[in-house]
This record gives C-alpha cells, sequence and structure tokens, in this order.
C-alpha cells in the first residue's frame, strides 16, 4: 500500500473585511489603528512611513508589510513622494510565521494583489471600502479571490524580505522611548504633563511626535494601549470594574465608553469569549 503524502495546513482566509487603493498626498498621515484581523499593506508607488508596534520604517515601490492582530499601526507618505498603496484587512487561521513581516514583492506577487482586488470589485457588495456580502451569482468568484489571498501569503515567505528600514532621526528615537515609558505605566491615571516629564520632554514635543508617527494624541494612544492590555485579563475572567481599576480608570463605566470606541465591543464581549 502506498503511503500518502500529508500535506500541512496552508493559511485560510475566514473573512474579507475591506480591501482598496489608495493615492495620497506628501502629507498625508493615517490614524493609527488596532483590530484583531489581519492587514496586508502593498506599496505601488512612492515611499510610505509605518508605525508597527513600536518599531518605525519607511517602504518603498514593490515593498509590503503585514500587521498580525491587535498591533498597533500607522503609515504616512514620507520623503516627499505622493504614494499609491493597496490594502487588504482579513481575518485567517494559520498563517504562515514570518520573522519581519516586511517584504520584497515580485512582479507576479504584485500582480496577484491587483488581480484579487480587481475580483473583488466584481464579485463582492461594498459599502464603501467595505466588503459585506457576495454580489448575486458571483459567490465563486469571490471564493477564488480569497483562494489567490492565500496563494499570496504563502508566496510572501518565499520572496527576498525587504531590509529593515528603521528610522534613525531624533524624532523615531523619542517615539521610541515615549513608546516604553507609556507601556511601563499602563496602570497608572497620568495626564500630558505627567507622561511628557517622564519621558524628558516637553508637552508640545510629546504631542508632535505621536502626531507624526502614531497619527493620533498622546493620551489617545495611552488609552489605546490600556485598552489593548485590558483583554487578555477580561478574557482570563477579571471583572471589568477589576480590570478598569488595574489601569487607572476609577470609573467602569468610563472604561467601558472608551473600551467600546476603541474596540468596537463592550469589554464583557471579551470576557465571555
Amino acid at each position: 500500500m502506498h503511503q500518502l503524502l500529508q500535506i500541512p495546513q496552508a493559511v485560510r482566509i475566514n473573512s474579507l473585511f475591506t480591501a482598496f487603493e489608495m493615492h495620497a498626498a506628501p502629507e498625508f498621515v493615517f490614524r493609527g489603528e488596532s483590530h484583531d484581523f489581519y492587514e496586508l499593506v502593498v506599496v505601488l508607488s512612492g515611499s510610505v512611513g509605518v508605525t508597527a508596534g513600536s518599531d518605525s520604517f519607511i517602504l518603498h515601490e514593490g515593498s509590503a508589510i503585514l500587521h498580525p492582530p491587535m498591533e498597533f499601526h500607522s503609515l504616512h507618505a514620507a520623503l516627499g513622494s505622493s504614494p499609491t498603496v493597496r490594502i487588504f484587512t482579513f481575518c485567517a487561521t494559520s498563517v504562515p510565521v514570518y520573522h519581519k513581516r516586511i517584504f520584497s514583492l515580485s512582479p507576479k506577487t504584485r500582480e496577484a494583489s491587483e488581480q484579487i482586488l480587481t475580483l473583488l470589485k466584481s464579485a463582492a457588495e461594498w459599502q464603501g471600502i467595505h466588503l459585506i456580502g457576495a454580489a448575486e451569482g458571483r459567490e465563486r468568484q469571490l471564493v477564488e479571490a480569497a483562494r489567490l489571498m492565500e496563494i499570496l501569503l504563502l508566496r510572501l515567505d518565499e520572496i527576498k524580505k525587504a531590509p529593515e528600514a528603521v528610522y534613525e532621526t531624533t524624532g523615531a528615537r523619542n517615539y521610541a522611548h515615549a513608546l516604553s515609558v507609556l507601556e511601563s505605566n499602563l496602570t497608572r491615571s497620568l495626564d500630558t504633563a505627567e507622561l511628557a516629564a517622564l519621558c524628558h520632554m516637553s508637552s508640545s514635543l510629546l504631542k508632535k511626535t505621536f502626531s507624526k508617527y502614531a497619527g493620533m494624541g498622546v493620551m489617545e494612544y495611552f488609552r489605546t494601549q490600556k485598552v489593548l492590555a485590558a483583554i487578555p485579563m477580561l478574557r482570563g475572567g477579571q471583572s471589568v470594574a477589576e480590570t478598569a481599576l488595574h489601569f487607572g480608570f476609577s470609573d467602569a463605566g468610563y472604561f467601558s465608553t472608551v473600551f467600546r470606541r476603541i474596540t468596537g465591543h463592550t469589554p464583557g464581549y471579551y470576557r465571555n469569549r
């Protein structure tokens, strides 16, 4: 009897959320965010500055980055260019383990991303950049687009990775330092002036730094990181009131309001999952 060849479980796209191509002005800054699904950013032309967690990069034409779930990230036009990017967000299982998550795209991979977007434009019902369902009679094409995305993700692991172009500017160093300070103080109730003092920066410089690299204010970023850090505690069974107090929120109701604004869900949603 012949032994069957066992095929390892490949990446599986479970849901597609958004897909779009965008041409940005030189002064463009995309507001930082984090979400519980993957995001693939493909740079078609120009250069973009990318913040991924505590790291900052400049990606050039033909590069891409994959943001994993719950990673805070933002992007902005860089080096005076007017970049064009193609972005896909999706939920997936068994995604390959990438070391840097920064890729140099081959012509075939770049064409594949264009083919996926073209298929989705004709096979899906849209609400802005959001996919909300299959167009009538186009279910098979929608499945084909998902399978092409799976192939694209598998190929990313096989192509030459772009060098990690980390910013070495004073601003980037200030940002990285400020992130470490904020992370070390997530359980405290601090205002902008107090955070600036801990970072050894003026309040105006701290605000300017976060506006550039995070695409949002320092206090909003601080609250976002508190909420992200609270999710594992809630999943572990901690009560909403206890979790709120742990992260410096004296009012559980206000914590729940902030939590829902940032994640789109109530704290109870994560506590019950």
